[in-house]
């Protein structure tokens, strides 16, 4: 590899491209390799984009088979969100849990903008609402994440996240226990 650097071959080492040539060599293989127009890029355009696999329970409510209650929300919260909000955490979105931890109560104190995580009836007051919604929230980052950035929910998912705030974020007997606003 010193060749890259001038300095000619001594005697027996094979003698390769020169600096120019390898530079040509290397822009045809680069731009070959999906540079311009082709045949890759034409295929990759009949090819159907990946769906997010969380948006399946979007489909189940429009089917009709479940409803958007707690039992749907505690879904969602179970696939994204409990890996890192589960028991022992500050806010637990753990099945039997998520609704006390979450209706009427105040953000945690590491959350330097405060105010309440769901408010029954107001989605856009709902300080869960806006960490799920926005890409810059007032503290920390969007929900929920990876290890390195936001992974945000589909739309289709948060709608139905803001349709059960809205509805009054009812619960039922199956969380903790709590005797919650029916409905929904």
């Amino acid at each position: 590899m010193s060749w890259l650097f001038g300095r000619t071959p001594r005697a027996g080492e094979p003698r390769l491209r020169s600096r120019p040539a390898l530079i040509v060599c290397a822009a045809a293989c680069l731009t070959g390799c999906g540079g311009g127009a082709g045949p890759h890029q034409d295929a990759a355009v009949d090819r159907p984009l990946p769906v997010d696999p969380r948006a399946a329970i979007c489909s189940e409510v429009e089917a009709g088979a479940t409803t958007v209650g707690l039992t749907t929300v505690q879904t969602i919260f179970t696939q994204s969100c409990v890996i890192c909000h589960g028991s022992g955490y500050e806010v637990d979105l753990s099945a039997g849990h998520a609704w006390a931890s979450l209706v009427n109560q105040p953000a945690p104190a590491s959350e330097s903008c405060g105010g309440i995580l769901v408010v029954p009836g107001d989605p856009a007051s709902s300080y869960l609402y806006q960490k799920l919604t926005n890409p810059h929230p007032c503290t920390g980052s969007q929900m929920p994440r990876t290890d390195l950035f936001p992974d945000p929910l589909p739309s289709c998912v948060i709608a139905l996240i803001e349709g059960w705030i809205a509805e009054g974020a009812p619960g039922g007997a199956a969380d903790a226990g709590v005797d919650a606003p029916s409905g929904g």
